[in-house]
């Protein structure tokens, strides 16, 4: 797929946060897997990538045949700008898909003050912010890391939290969930 983009790339102060294409990222073919995720730190690229345990997640998930992991991260006020004024989703950096597509977005809880950047996601996104408001076409929103052990403050807008060690669990979650949306549950 195309970046949906790059006709506006060069007007952003970095614009390397949003092509995409670097060394050693994964793509699959989508139609041969059985659960998607876009995984999604709520900060912007340059803090995202130096993140041990998003890159953990990362390759445990595509580490399986069948499923697929594809990152997001926060963008920069001049690029939501951009995007909002072009009415654009925010995408994965390996597909460009919107997060809408997937069937798990699914947050790194770092720091509590990167939770208004979740909301901004979900809306950039395309994603229902409330849980409550989501339909069952749309992905089911999980929130993991740090500060899931108190997820009072986010609770209205995920479907689940992880507590504990995510990468032990993603794929079996990952895999259920992809099972259960193409049997039509």
């Amino acid at each position: 797929m195309k970046n949906p983009y790059a006709s506006f790339l060069d007007q952003l102060e970095k614009p390397a946060r949003y092509i995409g294409g670097e060394h050693f990222i994964i793509q699959k073919n989508w139609e041969e897997l059985t659960g998607t995720v876009a995984l999604c730190f709520p900060d912007t690229y340059e803090i995202g990538m130096s993140h041990l345990g998003f890159k953990i997640l990362y390759e445990e998930l595509n580490k399986e045949n069948d499923l697929c992991a594809e990152r997001a991260y926060c963008p920069w006020v001049d690029m939501e700008k951009e995007m909002r004024d072009r009415d654009l989703p925010l995408v994965t950096l390996e597909s460009f898909r919107p997060l809408s597509d997937f069937d798990i977005v699914g947050f790194s809880l770092q720091y509590e003050m990167s939770y208004t950047n979740i909301l901004n996601m979900l809306d950039l996104g395309g994603v229902s912010i409330f849980q409550k408001d989501r339909k069952e076409d749309e992905p089911f929103v999980i929130a993991g890391g740090p500060c899931a052990t108190h997820p009072e403050p986010i609770a209205p807008f995920c479907d689940f939290i992880v507590i504990g060690d995510g990468e032990k669990i993603f794929s079996k979650i990952a895999r259920f969930v992809g099972k259960a949306r193409k049997e039509g549950m």
